[in-house]
């Protein structure tokens, strides 16, 4: 089959999210077919978007922390994206008890991978051991520009939907608790606190606060601060998020008059205590804790302890002011040890090192080349290093300095130009573009693809078809699709149905190709339970089942499987107790499976006959009070009979149908009874479970 060749511009990263659906068809079942996260950045799926539901084990060891460790892993998928930041926040949200954002997984599992597909390095890894249906972790120390993997799974190989979110961020300096030492922020980017843990040498150093009371003093338990200097005056506002849903943050924010690294004579502007009150019932807290901060739409300056009329946990907004210092002291009240992630909003700018550069053009041909200039700058302070990254196709893919720098990029797709800015204050701050890398292909390119193995599904309905190709030609490395599906890096693809597929290849220049594979399923193995009947109370139903094709080797199941005169025959006789559906299952040796089912309709008729007379002399004839019915009925429960003044004369129990041995013999403790009419009550039983009780008089003759 000859070359392809596009006549547009294929942008290509592997895979996005965008507009695929992996419900129906699980794509990622392996590290090089991973899905993409195309922007990691405070990247949230929808709840239950991705699933593990019809995917098979990727074969991949599995990581330290996993429960299955010693074992192989079934249900695993992929996904794949590029640091952008210097370390990653991961969270895989399934069943959760706590009423979170999720899906149906229980156990979830997750692992970070760094390397390649043929060379992965466990960078971290998590385990819901105690099913709350989340596992999550924070990953320092990445390296911003590489690509790493992100792998799911559940423990006991549980599979269901879940929610998956990942931030790539540049880390802050580690907590400090005393203001004097604090970590410096140079922007507003927003970050993850792992851990507070600790107050400090200073925790007593705090100044009156508005929140006091009588019953609430404002104290470090585990803190951190946090200063800055305003460089563009405006608001701010901030959302900060315990990691531990139901922990109690409290916060402060102060003006210091004397710059940051003075905290004397802090002015307060707003405080934050509200949340827990020892002894308070969980309905009067609830809505102050979780998120707190700043708020532009709140009107109040401060909340004290406990969850007052109006507390919503968030205080006003407020305005900064050109060239003066600030500082914000966080505290988890619950003493958990859990951090926080913190996201800044509102129109103050802080004073801090500008990232930016100009790569031009950014859009290329691939094999061509930009030209990468440096145009940070940082007027109050000294920048001490500036990290490069270019793509991870891209040659260089890494650099050091001031520049300016010559990139070439020999592969086509969307590529991330990244500039990581340090300070002598440990500030960090990055500055992202994108070049575009459009298809270079020749027209007379050889790239092919061919058929490597095919596997037919099993049965006509199955999905457990198999379709491997092999690339060739063209500059490798391949990514291939099916029926025009997203692109990944594995030539194999499970989980097929019968029928035709269209298997494209596409190499790093955007040269493609594309062969038809068939899949085909034997005949459909299919039953017939045949029609609908109709038959009286307690008489039998013959079924005559269908089995196509005929002669199949099947297992054969029935369903109910009382009353049958044969559980596991094709033709049977079954006696209904009342309206009944019959559902009929068939396996065959591949195990294939069909259904189907009929109905048996029931007409209530419950004929009994109880003679009006009886003669008990002995002759053999007409000795008994018998009773008759047809095949609906089961026995004589009961029956009782009186004489005229309403005196119990004789009573039976468990009495056979249609038995003239049956019943009353005419006697009365021994002796024979005058001849008279005498009045009977019969309780009767009938196949449906039903019993009547019949009235009437019969006559004795002597």
């Amino acid at each position: 089959m000859t070359a392809r060749i596009t006549k547009y511009a294929f942008l290509f990263i592997l895979a996005t999210f965008s507009g695929i659906s992996i419900q129906a068809q699980v794509f990622n079942d392996f590290c090089n077919s991973a899905l993409n996260i195309e922007n990691p950045i405070d990247f949230c799926s929808g709840n239950g978007e991705f699933t593990n539901e019809n995917s098979i084990s990727s074969g991949t060891d599995s990581p330290g922390c996993w429960s299955s460790a010693l074992t192989n892993v079934d249900n695993d998928v992929w996904y794949t994206f590029i640091a952008l930041g210097n370390s990653v926040s991961v969270n895989v949200s399934g069943d959760s008890d706590l009423n979170l954002p999720g899906g149906t997984l229980n156990f979830p599992e997750m692992a970070l991978y760094s390397g390649n597909c043929d060379n992965l390095v466990e960078e971290g890894c998590a385990s819901d051991f105690d099913n709350q249906g989340v596992a999550e972790f924070i990953i320092p120390d990445l390296i911003v520009g590489a690509r790493y993997y992100i792998r799911v799974s559940a423990d006991e190989d549980n599979v269901g939907t879940f929610r998956l979110c990942v931030n790539s961020f540049n880390a802050v300096p580690d907590p400090s608790s005393d203001c004097p030492s604090s970590v410096i922020l140079c922007d507003k980017s927003p970050f993850v606190v792992e851990q507070l843990v600790g107050t400090g040498l200073t925790a007593d150093v705090l100044p009156e606060s508005a929140c006091n009371s009588s019953t609430c003093r404002w104290a470090e338990s585990n803190s951190s601060w946090y200063t800055w200097t305003v460089e563009e005056a405006g608001t701010l506002s901030f959302t900060l998020t315990p990691l531990k849903e139901d922990d109690d943050l409290d916060f402060a924010l102060y003006e210091l008059p004397f710059g940051v690294g003075d905290c004397s004579e802090l002015i307060e502007l707003r405080c934050m205590l509200s949340g827990e009150n020892v002894g308070a019932p969980f309905s009067e807290w609830e809505p102050c804790t979780g998120p707190t901060g700043l708020s532009l739409s709140d009107g109040d300056a401060g909340e004290t302890c406990g969850c007052q009329a109006g507390n919503n946990n968030f205080v006003s907004a407020v305005n900064l002011e050109q060239g003066k210092a600030y500082g914000l002291l966080v505290n988890n009240f619950s003493e958990s040890g859990n951090g926080f992630s913190i996201e800044f909003g509102g129109s103050s700018v802080f004073t801090g090192p500008v990232a930016d550069f100009i790569a031009s053009p950014d859009s290329i041909e691939c094999d061509r080349t930009i030209e990468v200039v440096d145009m940070s700058s940082f007027d109050t302070g000294n920048i001490i290093r500036k990290s490069w990254s270019f793509g991870e196709s891209a040659v260089p893919a890494t650099a050091t300095g001031d520049g300016p720098f010559t990139v070439t990029y020999p592969a086509i797709g969307e590529q991330f130009v990244v500039l990581t800015v340090e300070t002598d204050e440990g500030c960090i701050v990055t500055e992202i573009q994108t070049v575009v890398i459009t298809e270079c292909c020749e027209i007379d390119s050889d790239i092919a693809i061919a058929l490597e193995d095919l596997v037919d599904p099993n049965c006509s309905d199955s999905t457990d078809g198999v379709i491997s190709v092999r690339g060739s030609g063209g500059d490798p490395v391949y990514s291939y699709s099916i029926d025009g599906g997203p692109f990944v890096g594995s030539p194999n693809f499970f989980s097929l149905t019968a029928g035709v597929y269209n298997i494209g290849i596409i190499d790093i220049k955007g040269c493609e190709s594309e062969i038809q594979a068939i899949l085909e399923g034997p005949p459909p193995l299919v039953i017939d339970a045949g029609p609908d009947q109709t038959v009286d109370l307690g008489f039998d139903a013959n079924i005559a089942a269908l089995l196509s094709p005929s002669g199949s080797n099947v297992n054969i199941a029935w369903l109910p499987d009382t009353l049958l005169s044969c559980d596991d025959c094709l033709n049977l006789t079954v006696t209904p107790p009342g309206q009944t559906t019959y559902e009929i299952t068939v396996i065959n040796e591949d195990g294939c499976v069909d259904v189907d089912s009929v109905t048996i309709f029931v007409n209530n008729v419950r004929p009994v006959f109880i003679p009006n007379a009886f003669s008990p002399n002995g002759d053999g004839r007409n000795d008994f009070t018998a009773v008759f019915a047809g095949p609906a009925a089961t026995i004589v429960n009961s029956m009782q009979i009186f004489d005229r003044f309403g005196e119990l004369v004789w009573e039976g129990t468990d009495l056979q149908l249609n038995d003239f041995n049956s019943g009353w013999d005419g006697t009365f403790r021994g002796q024979p009874m005058n001849q008279g009419v005498f009045v009977y009550q019969a309780s009767i039983g009938f196949i449906d479970g039903v019993n009547l009780l019949f009235k009437g008089d019969i006559t004795l003759l002597r």
